[in-house]
């Protein structure tokens, strides 16, 4: 009584030992990822898509009415997949004080996406700087000129 194995082609043996080696690694890689999202006390927000997550429903042009909405469903702070990076929006103006003013340090150092990078000249503003004295320099600025009660 002879095998599957050995009625199968090498090349079919090859391609089925590597399509059964990378659902494995899939599998446990999910797993791992699932994991360590589920440790992490992250806000409420909208589940995605597998791969674009929730981009695909961002569609409309106006992108802060959509944000509005969403923030009347999950609360003032939320969280959105675009694509596979995680974003975290405020659109409350007292969260968004607390964040810029009171834990600006905490998020203030961030990996800039290569597309952000180039639109800044190398990163260069207050979004995509990271922690130091030019972003202490904009920052000042923009506490004093945009978060007071003059604007």
């Amino acid at each position: 009584m002879a095998s599957w194995v050995d009625d199968a082609s090498s090349n079919e043996t090859a391609i089925i030992t590597c399509f059964v080696a990378v659902l494995v690694v899939v599998y446990f890689a999910w797993n791992v990822n699932k994991s360590s999202k589920a440790n992490a006390k992250l806000p409420p927000g909208p589940r995605g898509l597998p791969v674009v997550g929730y981009l695909p429903f961002l569609g409309t042009a106006d992108l802060h009415k959509t944000f509005t909405e969403l923030s009347g469903v999950y609360g003032p702070i939320f969280k959105i997949w675009l694509g596979n990076k995680l974003c975290v929006v405020v659109s409350s103006p007292t969260l968004v004080k607390q964040v810029v003013r009171d834990q600006d340090i905490t998020f203030s150092n961030r990996d800039p996406p290569i597309a952000g990078t180039v639109t800044t000249y190398g990163g260069n503003d207050i979004a995509l700087s990271n922690y130091g004295p030019e972003w202490k320099k904009l920052r000042k600025l923009f506490v004093s000129k945009m978060m007071s009660n003059e604007t």
